[in-house]
């Protein structure tokens, strides 16, 4: 027996066994008060129960099945057994594969069908101790604004929640580098940050900022207490990194020196390189941050959370949920390795005050920020799929931390759905760094190169499940994206095919003209397939995007020619018609990355609204009037409004 999907496996006869059997088969057992893995193949398959009861689900059938029992599990369908029993739950498993139901079975299911109706998306609420540079648009902030504006345009409610991190560490370090209120700072930069936002075309519907709001601090509090009730919370005495000189409790940003698991250089709490926890005093060579001394130790009182209590209820939550999977080995490890204690409550002046010189630990605080904003958002508009955006780095404290503080506070309902995590984007050899000033700042490249030229050449080489990195030559450039540039050059192009600025009804079709409409149906199902939240990646979008574009530039330059040759007027018409057609669709498909060139075509061709997806493109009507687009000098070409001709009736069938 070997032990595999969460189960105990024995395998039977196979065509590899015995010649022409046309199935594989294996024996399974699944222990009792367990659930096997939830999982797919593009196997066909069929359970037959020799012992036990179980419930067996298959997508979103419930099965209860005793001995005797039988359930067939067609390919690519999810399905998972639980045995909530207390004896092992006994099968035969039968397999097959067969290709053309495999096929058939994903075509079932287009990626735009599997979407949520509802959907919150997440991104960590930046800190703010000084501006946005490059490497926060590039991470969760652009990204997660493509996520929702996607699912918008598929006519889905969708709903983007960040805010700043008003009380994070990183906020007193910085006022007291600078000589000032730690209130101050996190006001002005804060301000500064979602203006930032508001530039690079990120739209926020949900903004949590605790120092401009006047109930965050009861909330929060109402919400500790919550946790503190938990069994698994209790007040404790421990030893804690302090610094004599500045007489501060050494913690997060106060404390600086190296990993004790991979030796990086590393603040206090988290270490950046490796993703692993622990506590200042556990690093190499600490030092206090505000005045380089050599940290000493006192013991403190504090609350703490035994995280490790939490631990079969964090493994049963993570199996759930779509999580990176650089964040699901991460958190595997943490969970095989035992979760060490973590401290609630912290030694300190500066962030929500629990009286005797105490705080609440700045990521309590953005715990329960989250958790209070999700609560809100569903009480408001009803349930949805809760998609986080994060930093690899803030893996532990979302993945792990969150979720135990949820379920001590018995807010587990609230916990995000899906966990979507990006790696860095470097500056040449390092990480953009507010603190170090090593920064290319966002401020600076939207001034420079508009909002879309922006977004396009960050999302291009986003940093998904690998650091990637930009030179400050490139930085430089950024207008220069190849799919930006093509896109311009594209609907300059359309002041030549069509100079009356008239759309014309469809004609006689050519089988490129058949297999154009097919390419713009086909490429929206895969750009469909990437905004999903377990397969969710820009980086992949834009270079997909381009090829649509690549695509329509094609199909232009070998159309064009015959377009006055009258023989051949009915097939011009249609080869015009899809011209327009692309642009509709490129406008839609592009309204995620950049939103401003997306919405002046979509304007331009007389649409009503934001760009909208449709589940069959239809043509642009018959007589429609567009004046040719006028690219300038920014993101974006300016466009004038297209005026329907009331009158104009149109040619040929509907698409």
């Amino acid at each position: 027996m070997s032990w595999s999907y969460e189960m105990h496996l024995q395998p039977l006869l196979s065509a590899e066994d015995v010649p022409g059997v046309p199935f594989g088969s294996v024996f399974g057992s699944v222990p009792p008060r367990t659930v096997s893995k939830r999982h797919a193949h593009q196997d066909g398959e069929m359970f037959l129960v020799l012992a036990g009861r179980a419930t067996v689900l298959v997508g979103d059938e419930v099965t209860e099945l005793a001995p005797g029992g039988t359930v067939l599990i067609p390919p690519f369908h999810a399905h998972e057994i639980r045995n909530d029993g207390d004896e092992p739950f006994d099968l035969v498993s039968v397999y097959w594969e067969h290709i053309p139901s495999a096929v058939d079975a994903l075509a079932q299911r287009p990626p735009a069908t599997r979407a949520a109706d509802r959907t919150l998306v997440f991104c960590p609420p930046p800190t703010p101790n000084g501006g946005l540079h490059l490497g926060h648009l590039a991470g969760p902030y652009v990204r997660a604004d493509v996520l929702v504006r996607a699912l918008r345009s598929q006519g889905r409610d969708a709903r983007l929640v960040t805010g700043t991190d008003d009380h994070q560490s990183y906020v007193a370090t910085a006022a007291r580098r600078r000589g000032a209120a730690p209130a101050d700072v996190a006001r002005e930069a804060g301000d500064a940050v979602v203006a930032t936002l508001a530039r690079a075309e990120v739209g926020v519907d949900r903004l949590t900022r605790p120092l401009t709001d006047p109930g965050h601090h009861d909330r929060t509090r109402a919400l500790l207490d919550r946790v503190a009730a938990s069994p698994s919370v209790t007040v404790q005495e421990r030893p804690t990194a302090a610094c004599d000189a500045c007489g501060t409790s050494l913690h997060q940003a106060f404390a600086r020196g190296r990993c004790a698991h991979c030796d990086a250089s590393s603040d206090g709490e988290i270490c950046e390189a490796c993703g692993r926890p622990g506590e200042a005093r556990d690093l190499r060579d600490v030092r206090c941050v505000g005045c380089g001394a050599p940290a000493t130790s006192r013991v403190e009182r504090g609350l703490w959370i035994d995280l490790a209590a939490h631990g079969d209820e964090l493994r049963r939550y993570l199996r759930t949920v779509h999580a990176s999977p650089d964040l699901a080995r991460l958190v595997e490890r943490l969970l095989d390795e035992g979760l060490e204690p973590y401290r609630l409550t912290r030694t300190s002046d500066w962030g929500v005050p629990l009286g005797d010189g105490q705080v609440v630990d700045p990521w309590v605080d953005l715990a329960l920020t989250y958790l209070d904003a999700a609560r809100s958002e569903v009480e408001a508009g009803g349930e949805a799929e809760r998609v986080l955006l994060l930093g690899y780095d803030n893996s532990y404290y979302y993945a792990v931390l969150l979720p135990a503080l949820a379920f001590a506070a018995g807010l587990g309902d609230h916990l995000p759905t899906a966990f979507v995590t990006n790696q860095f984007l470097h500056l040449g050899d390092e990480k953009f760094s507010t603190s170090r000033g090593h920064a290319v700042w966002a401020d600076d490249a939207l001034r420079d190169a508009g909002a879309d030229a922006v977004r396009v050449a960050l999302l291009r080489d986003a940093p998904e499940g690998r650091v990637t990195r930009i030179d400050e030559d490139r930085a430089a450039r950024l207008a220069d994206d190849p799919l930006h540039r093509a896109l311009r050059d594209w609907l300059r192009g359309f002041a030549d095919v069509g100079p009356s600025g008239v759309v014309p009804g469809t004609g006689a079709w050519t089988d490129a003209h058949r297999e154009l409409y097919r390419f713009l149906d086909l490429a929206t199902q895969q750009l469909d397939g990437l905004l999903l939240p377990a397969s969710f990646s820009a980086r992949g979008y834009v270079r997909l995007l381009e090829s649509v574009v690549a695509r329509c530039v094609e199909f232009r330059a070998t159309e064009v020619v015959a377009r006055d040759v009258a023989a051949l007027a009915e097939e011009s018409r249609t080869s015009l018609a899809l011209e327009y057609l692309a642009a509709k669709v490129v406008a839609v498909l592009a309204w995620p990355v950049a939103p401003v060139t997306a919405q002046r075509v979509w304007d331009w061709l007389g649409l009503a609204g934001e760009p909208t997806r449709e589940t069959g493109w239809t043509f642009l009507p018959s007589g429609t009037r567009c004046s040719a687009p006028a690219p300038v000098l920014d993101d974006a070409p300016v466009v004038d409004a297209a005026v329907p001709v009331p009158d104009a009736v149109p040619v040929g069938s509907p698409a």
